[in-house]
């Protein structure tokens, strides 16, 4: 027959075709599980299935068996992937979540350890706005290299999986890249406003003298 190829790492030509009375004998089977139907294309699917219903509640006497057309394989398998799907978004908002509570802890420890360092700059004449600049652009720079881990982790994870099973479509977007970093840049834009304007608003010999 004609070479099929593979499909999620399995070879579809390693297979051999025997007669069905002699496959139940060798199995020690009394009845077959499955039966796969082929149709010609331009044929619906459901057509088929009411013609194969017919058959064999003829031959059976009573519907004793399941119908499973391809759309419906195909349903099930789009609900699969929606919850999969559902589930790394909701990892992923989890993620969010915790680098905007980690980003802010960070950056007040920064600051109070850096009081001094803020003191210090305010004294020879740098504005608040170049202090809240300043902490706003590290949070920014945190974040985005947070997000740059997480990516390289997840496009080496994406890698490894496609070199086990080279038939998965497992490449990585580098729209859906570009999108991660801008969103986890924005994160740590958004997380470390609060932190930047407390250093900002501190009172230069104060911040001084906690030296």
């Amino acid at each position: 027959m004609e070479s099929k190829g593979q499909m999620l790492g399995f070879d579809l030509d390693d297979a051999v075709y025997i007669p069905t009375i002699r496959a139940m004998s060798l199995f020690n089977l009394d009845s077959l599980m499955e039966i796969d139907l082929l149709y010609q294309a331009g044929i619906e699917s459901k057509t088929v299935a009411d013609q194969a219903r017919r058959v064999l509640i003829a031959r059976h006497g009573a519907e004793d068996f399941t119908l499973t057309i391809q759309e419906e394989m195909l349903d099930v398998l789009g609900s699969v992937l929606d919850i999969i799907t559902l589930s790394v978004g909701g990892l992923g908002a989890i993620s969010l979540l915790v680098g905007g509570v980690g980003i802010p802890t960070i950056m007040t420890i920064a600051v109070t350890e850096r009081t001094p360092e803020v003191g210090l700059l305010r004294a020879i004449g740098a504005g608040r706005g170049q202090i809240l600049l300043l902490f706003i652009g590290e949070a920014v720079v945190l974040a985005a290299i947070g997000g740059l881990c997480g990516l390289v982790i997840g496009a080496g994870g994406a890698w490894l999986l496609g070199a086990l099973v080279p038939s998965l479509p497992t490449h990585t977007p580098w729209l859906y890249v570009l999108y991660a970093e801008i969103l986890a840049a924005a994160i740590g834009l958004l997380a470390g406003v609060l932190p930047a304007r407390h250093a900002a608003g501190l009172d230069p010999i104060e911040a001084l003298r906690a030296e």
